[in-house]
């Protein structure tokens, strides 16, 4: 590799590792493979992210459709090969050669398979190798800054939403934090694991919203091709319905029957009804009762 190669792939080098901090993962991969594309002399790009034993994955092309995912998943590499060339119609009756290369994820259950039609010139197979492995790093790295969230939330000194990961829809792994991480081994004794221990109910795929596994309360919703799952562990105030659990946490703020029926825009009895429930499911008899038990749980949580 000469000098003027090494600088241009270090600059390219840089460009996706920066991508992979700034953007979303939904435009982080799009906007790789133009700048891989623009880097290798290549006129189109596909990509694939797949979980351990996967069937199907993560897909994104540029700028059009190369190819399909489910192309791309059901590829075979033999002899353990870890490229190989695809006739692919690219118009009406005229088929090129595309250059697949099936790619590791370093410290990952994960790997990707790219997929590239060469330009007029096209960079060694070797530099290109090299480009790929930190394209995939980066994707590693956008993954994870994407489930974090919650942990910056919690480093900001704000209250958590819940741990999270990334997954497919038989429960897959593509990314998880190191909070979600720890609960779910806590309650099922798996460490390591690149599919969930438990079953994500059925419907919840298709009709996205809370749900209980044990004891550990979950949420799902889609992002993109996958879906983003969170975790905590039990509240008290899950025995409470949301518009309760909403007057229950403001009163144990402070604030006054009057202001609670203003910011809610309800009757001051109502609030008083309300609190009246939330005592006598809570098990509890005054305002200090309540400010204490959510103290307590805030304090389990950080634990």
């Amino acid at each position: 590799m000469d000098r003027s190669t090494g600088l241009e792939l270090d600059r390219l080098i840089e460009a996706v590792y920066a991508a992979g901090f700034e953007l979303e993962w939904q435009y982080f991969r799009p906007e790789v493979l133009r700048l891989l594309c623009a880097w290798a002399g290549a006129e189109a790009a596909a990509w694939l992210v797949l979980p351990q034993g996967g069937s199907s994955g993560e897909f994104a092309s540029w700028p059009g459709a190369l190819l399909d995912g489910r192309t791309l998943a059901t590829l075979s590499f033999d002899g353990g090969a870890r490229e190989r060339t695809l006739s692919v119609e690219v118009s009406r009756g005229r088929r090129r050669e595309v250059l697949v290369l099936r790619v590791e994820h370093r410290g990952s259950h994960l790997h990707s398979v790219i997929a590239l039609l060469p330009g007029e010139r096209m960079v060694d197979l070797k530099a290109l190798r090299h480009a790929l492995g930190h394209v995939v790093q980066a994707g590693t790295l956008a993954l994870r800054q994407f489930v974090m969230r919650d942990e910056w939330l919690i480093a900001m000194g704000r209250s958590s939403r819940g741990s999270a990961a990334l997954i497919d829809a038989k429960g897959g792994v593509y990314a998880v934090s190191e909070r979600f991480r720890q609960l779910v081994a806590l309650e099922f004794g798996d460490t390591a694991f690149s599919v969930l221990p438990f079953t994500v109910p059925p419907e919840r795929f298709d009709d996205p919203g809370p749900f209980q596994v044990r004891s550990l309360h979950f949420r799902i919703k889609p992002e993109g091709g996958l879906f983003l799952i969170n975790a905590r562990r039990p509240h008290p105030l899950d025995v409470l319905s949301p518009r309760e659990q909403e007057i229950a946490r403001a009163l144990a703020l402070g604030k006054t029957f009057k202001s609670v029926a203003r910011e809610f825009e309800i009757a001051i009895s109502t609030v008083a009804n309300h609190a009246s429930r939330i005592y006598r499911k809570l098990g509890i008899y005054r305002r200090e009762e309540l400010v204490e038990l959510l103290r307590k749980a805030v304090d389990s949580k950080a634990a």
